[in-house]
């Protein structure tokens, strides 16, 4: 009977696939419909590259439409194609997930110690919720119920159950009402445990007090085992630091039934220490080899340092030139490793016309060509050109992050550009050259000169004296930024402290502009993954300004809110300010924003997440306590291949008479 039905499955593969034909030669290309061609080649194991074969085709097919049924899919069915092309094949899977078995509903049972709802959190086969047809979830996966078994497990191991019972789920399944009930049995509860001890076997080297008040796992403390599982990532994180690569640490137990109470001891196998052999790139179609290499802490005969891999692979992440970045060690001998760096390029080069919207800016025109990784030298030019009724925007930069390779970088450009306030125009010239250093792996610091020349027009001159006059300024700068990735930041923090001093070359003819202004931003970023096993990242961010009038501070020097560029999304671009006694806007001296933020992925695709946010800003002349805007809103943003955009929607929620505001507006920036 067995073989009767593994026949009938292999006709059936073979009249599905009989429109494969036969060809020869390497997969030069893999495409798919329905599903990412990131998912297809890590479910089929078929690259681009490999020699094309009808039967490899056939089972990475069969593979993938088994995968899709276990992800709860039941309906799914795959197809593939193939064709000549240049002188290889192209490949494209064509899937049609059809629809998925929905979670209607879960039962716990026997739980006493812990809520359903808790429970429930922890787990992958639950109801999807209010907003799951955007962000994905509710659906059955059966070969996710093992998993879930263990993860109610852990809820009770968290909390210092270790005499836990926890029965295999039970998934009840509705075909043709396209729903499943889970029920989950917890057998036995048992009683909590507290620790009685922790305790490190010595390790030679290391400093042991100092590693046993590190721990999280304390005396007299309820027994968590999330908290034991960091304790070991640390004893390896420490020994990896210290030139073992291949360390381990496991814990060993010691349970009294009778006072509910656990001693803990932690055991560390050192190894040997190792030495890097080689370090191997790969990937890097366009960046070349040296560009990758300089962000690399670790080189050919080095000590192996666990933090400084970390740091290799975050320095390259923040770079922006790359999509992804695996460092892994690969042992080579009994003490050696080779670091095999791989890299996936990202778009870092655009030519890009289009449209755009404002609610006050209106209809605009841009167009631009760029490249953060010039020729995959790692320099990063712009050439730009951007028009709406209230403004023009011409610039061209060019900024060199490591030149020669060194740790100094240089940046210069040039610009002209328009903007209409509310009620004045100003139009500037000038350009900027900088020169800055790496101090250390996370601080940068930077010195520079701008020049420009300002002009005014549109203004009521019977109650508005707007001089036009000329900005001579030197410029300093230091950053701090470990965050872990250019686009997407999900840990670290960046703060950047900006000084301007104007007021150089000032002649007996000329109106210069004389002021000192520091602005500072800051924001950190975490990641609720570990926690939530969902991809969920919180935001803070923190912006201000400050100017010490030393002469002349020209109005259009001096601070604004309002918009994404300035601060507090949801009032129109730079309206925020103080007001003098003829209800002309004056700009501030002192400034403050304040915002929360938390971002989702999109269920659709991998480059767009969505992020709701509050803005809270204050901004003064003599005190920030003179102005307070406040909105609420969500923003999507595209990685898309022409950088960053961001497509905001707020609303103010603390609006007085006479504000301007904007609904929507459409930011293409960075992550701050």
């Amino acid at each position: 009977m067995l073989k009767k039905v593994a026949l009938i499955s292999m006709v059936a593969a073979s009249a599905l696939f009989a429109n494969l034909p036969e060809l020869s030669g390497k997969i030069k290309t893999i495409d798919s419909r329905g599903i990412s061609e990131d998912k297809v080649q890590a479910i089929t194991g078929i690259h681009e590259g490999d020699e094309y074969s009808i039967g490899a085709l056939q089972a990475a097919a069969h593979n993938l439409q088994e995968a899709l049924k276990q992800s709860g899919y039941v309906d799914a069915k795959v197809t593939v194609d193939a064709k000549p092309e240049d002188d290889g094949v192209k490949v494209k899977f064509n899937v049609d997930k059809g629809d998925p078995i929905k979670v209607k509903k879960v039962t716990f049972i026997g739980n006493k110690a812990i809520p359903d709802s808790v429970l429930e959190d922890a787990i992958v086969n639950k109801p999807g919720g209010f907003f799951s047809w955007l962000t994905g979830g509710g659906e059955a996966i059966p070969s996710a119920l093992e998993y879930d078994q263990a993860k109610v497990r852990d809820e009770y191991l968290k909390r210092g159950y270790l005499d836990v019972q926890v029965d295999k789920p039970l998934m009840k399944t509705d075909f043709s009402a396209k729903s499943a009930e889970v029920t989950f049995t917890i057998r036995h509860e048992g009683e909590p445990y507290k620790v009685s001890s922790v305790n490190v076997e010595p390790i030679p080297g290391f400093d042991m007090k100092k590693i046993q008040e590190d721990f999280e796992l304390k005396k007299g403390k309820v027994f968590n085992v999330q908290k034991l599982r960091n304790d070991l990532n640390h004893l390896i994180e420490l020994a990896g630091n210290k030139g073992y690569a291949f360390a381990q640490a496991q814990p060993r137990f010691q349970k009294h039934d009778d006072t509910h109470t656990i001693d803990v001891t932690y055991t560390v196998n050192l190894g040997q220490k190792i030495r890097i052999n080689d370090v191997k790139i790969s990937g890097n179609t366009k960046t070349k080899d040296h560009v990758v290499r300089r962000y690399i802490y670790l080189a050919p005969g080095d000590t192996f340092n666990l933090q400084d891999l970390k740091d290799s692979k975050n320095e390259l992440q923040r770079t922006g030139f790359f999509d992804s970045v695996e460092i892994v060690p690969k042992r080579v001998g009994g003490d050696a490793v080779d670091l095999d760096v791989n890299v996936r390029e990202a778009h870092t080069g655009s030519i890009m016309a289009g449209l755009s919207y404002g609610s006050y800016d209106g209809f605009g025109i841009n167009a631009s060509i760029s490249d953060k990784n010039l020729m995959g030298t790692g320099i990063g030019y712009s050439l730009s050109l951007e028009r709406t009724k209230k403004s023009y925007n011409y610039a061209i930069s060019l900024t060199d992050p490591r030149v020669f390779d060194s740790l100094y970088s240089l940046s210069f450009g040039v610009f002209k550009q328009k903007y209409e306030f509310i009620d004045y125009t100003k139009k500037e010239t000038g350009g900027y050259i900088s020169i800055g250093r790496k101090l250390t792996r996370y601080i940068t610091a930077s010195v520079g000169y701008i020049y420009s020349s300002v002009k005014y027009s549109d203004y009521d001159k019977w109650n508005i004296d707007y001089e036009s006059y000329k900005k001579s300024a030197l410029t300093a700068s230091i950053t701090f930024d470990n965050t872990d990735d250019y686009y997407v930041p999900r840990k670290g923090f960046y703060a950047n402290l900006y000084l301007e001093y104007a007021g150089l070359g000032k002649g007996a003819k000329d109106h210069y502009a004389e002021y000192l202004k520091t602005e500072f931003k800051f924001a950190a970023y975490y990641s609720l993954k570990d926690q939530l096993d969902y991809d969920l990242i919180l935001r803070y961010k923190l912006r201000g300004g400050y100017i010490s009038d030393k002469g002349l501070t020209p109005r259009a020097e001096r601070l604004f809110l309002g918009g994404a560029a300035w601060g507090v999304r949801g009032y129109s671009p730079a309206s925020i300010s103080p007001y003098n006694s003829n209800g002309d806007r004056v700009g501030g001296f002192k400034s403050l924003v304040n915002t929360v933020e938390a971002s989702i992925p999109l269920n659709w695709t991998k480059n767009m997440r969505l992020t709701a946010f509050v803005d809270y800003g204050m901004i003064g002349t003599d005190s920030l306590s003179e102005i307070k805007r406040a909105s609420v809103g969500a923003q999507i943003e595209w990685r898309s291949p022409f950088g960053p955009i961001n497509l905001i929607f707020a609303k103010p929620i603390n609006k007085h008479k006479g504000d301007r505001t904007a609904t929507f507006e459409l930011s293409i920036q960075s992550h701050y």
